[in-house]
């Protein structure tokens, strides 16, 4: 007969080791998380920036290794999208010990970005208009194994709308 501490401390290495399959969760997790109202820069949402950034560039994509943070050269990488981004490659790591896996499962993490600046269309009757936009996470593990998670949506940036100051009303 096994002592019941024993059997506790069982459980509880069982339910500590690593594994793959909440790498499924991750990749959802680091892609919703983006494209949240939760990731905000400087005066607008990241992907206010993203969106905005596309339609004075007409650039469309941006490319990004979470695991090293090497960016391609697109000029939608402006300074709060750069932030954002130098945040989730440091916070991917942890987000991958929380999930119960281990960091060293994965061999790629990829995040692509892209807007259709050529598509616009008003949103609602708020004076913005918004832009398509695909947001794709892609993490490989070490055996090759892929997991990804896209969202493909709508977004409008704030800033561009002039500030009305209260002054200028009279």
């Amino acid at each position: 007969m096994v002592a019941p501490v024993t059997q506790s401390v069982r459980r509880l290495s069982f339910l500590s080791m690593a594994t793959h399959k909440t790498l499924k969760s991750v990749v959802h997790n680091l892609a919703e998380s983006f494209v949240s109202l939760m990731n905000y820069r400087g005066d607008d949402y990241v992907m206010g920036h993203v969106v905005h950034a596309s339609w004075r560039t007409g650039a469309r994509e941006f490319r990004v290794n979470l695991l090293t943070g090497v960016t391609d050269s697109s000029p939608l990488l402006v300074p709060e999208v750069q932030n954002s981004i130098a945040s989730y490659v440091k916070w991917l790591p942890d987000m991958v010990r929380q999930s119960k896996s281990d960091p060293g499962f994965v061999a790629e993490a990829e995040l692509v970005v892209s807007v259709d600046p050529s598509v616009k269309r008003p949103h609602g009757k708020s004076g913005f208009f918004e832009s398509p936009f695909t947001c794709k996470v892609r993490i490989v593990d070490e055996r090759g194994k892929q997991y990804s998670h896209q969202i493909s949506d709508w977004w409008y940036p704030e800033k561009v709308l002039p500030v009305k100051r209260w002054w200028r009303f009279w």
